[in-house]
């Protein structure tokens, strides 16, 4: 019989996004869910974005710009970069795809912090590619562990900072330390910052500051999380131009739409409302893992927009959450079994998730 598919594909777990917000709330025959799960904005986006949305509205007729070139060079101004410094993606996810389209091929292997996000290791294993994967230590990434594991096949380093699902850092220091084990003919070495604009920690590793001095470099970062852009999907390689060029010949034309780039350009524009979601989440960030601490389920130190809380019985948890109208993600889904992973909320809806979970039997 002939084999249609992809050998391939029977090793790859399809992503489970989970039902959405409204069919769940009816289904569960609620008047109001609370999304705790998919670490999205608090404070949704800028009125500078619902507005340009609006306009732009009788225009989706028209296909959108397919190099962004409004949006490349607003965040190039951003950024005190050029545009040709910049990529723009279907979210982040489409990016880590285009590295695996434009430099993986069977036989190369790749080097992955585990447990991480799991879209690193399926464009890895899509592309052929063999992933490494390099145990966390204390729920942080092993630079020691990570360098130890490029061999001659080694194509590409994945990295985050913070870290998803865990919320730590990889801190500068360490990162130089990395370059300089890798030598003067490294790996790509792919750091992705989704999570960036929440970390107060000096330390703190800004990938783009690396760029200069580190030409197989690529950082990601998104609008999904500070911009609060997450239901329209624009992400953002930066590297050196050579690279983008590179990327650019696998990107499909037109690959985002034209209300997600006039969304990001408006984003962009109301710099007050970045800092207020920054400050929300760090103030709310504080006040919910202070209050967990105290009731008794330790927290993994966070300088993203969630935390990873171990929770005996979290299967359980969850469900008794979720019936009384609070969605959070199990960390067993994640790799991270007897734990949850809860998104940032206000205040309103973290002293909502604080008051049912100590109303969780035999509390």
């Amino acid at each position: 019989m002939r084999r249609l598919w992809r050998r391939v594909l029977d090793r790859v777990t399809p992503y489970e996004p989970g039902k959405p917000l409204e069919q769940l709330r009816a289904e569960l025959g609620l008047h109001e869910l609370i999304g705790l799960a998919a670490n999205e904005s608090p404070l949704g986006p800028s009125p500078l974005v619902v507005d340009a949305l609006a306009r732009e509205a009788g225009r989706v007729h028209l296909y959108p710009d397919g190099g962004a070139s409004a949006l490349r060079q607003a965040l190039a101004r951003h950024l005190d970069l050029t545009p040709e410094w910049l990529i723009l993606g279907n979210g982040a996810d489409e990016l880590l795809a285009l590295v695996a389209w434009a430099a993986l091929e069977p036989g190369d292997e790749v080097v992955v912090p585990h447990p991480s996000f799991e879209p690193y290791r399926t464009v890895a294993t899509l592309a052929g590619a063999t992933v490494v994967p390099s145990p966390l230590v204390n729920y942080e990434i092993d630079l020691i562990d990570v360098a130890g594991r490029v061999t001659e096949k080694t194509k590409a380093v994945i990295l985050c900072s913070p870290h998803n699902p865990c919320g730590t850092l990889t801190r500068r220091t360490a990162l130089a330390r990395l370059f300089d084990r890798l030598g003067e003919d490294p790996p790509l070495v792919v750091l992705d910052e989704a999570y960036r604009d929440f970390a107060d920690d000096p330390e703190a590793v800004d990938g783009i500051a690396f760029l200069p001095n580190h030409p197989t470099l690529v950082v990601l970062r998104t609008f999904s999380k500070i911009a609060g852009l997450a239901g329209l999907r624009v992400g953002y390689a930066v590297a050196r131009p050579s690279v983008i060029e590179r990327l650019n010949r696998v990107r499909a034309p037109y690959n985002v739409n034209r209300l997600a780039q006039v969304a990001a350009v408006a984003a962009l524009e109301d710099r007050q409302h970045w800092e207020r979601t920054r400050q929300v989440v760090r103030q709310e960030r504080a006040f919910l893992s202070t209050e967990l601490t105290r009731r008794g389920y330790p927290v993994v130190p966070s300088q993203a927009n969630f935390l990873l809380v171990g929770v005996p019985a979290a299967g359980a948890v969850r469900e008794h959450l979720l019936k009384a109208g609070v969605l959070v993600r199990d960390g067993e889904a994640v790799g991270f079994p007897d734990h949850l992973r809860i998104t940032v909320g206000s205040r309103a809806q973290n002293q909502r998730l604080l008051d049912l979970m100590d109303q969780f039997p035999g509390r």
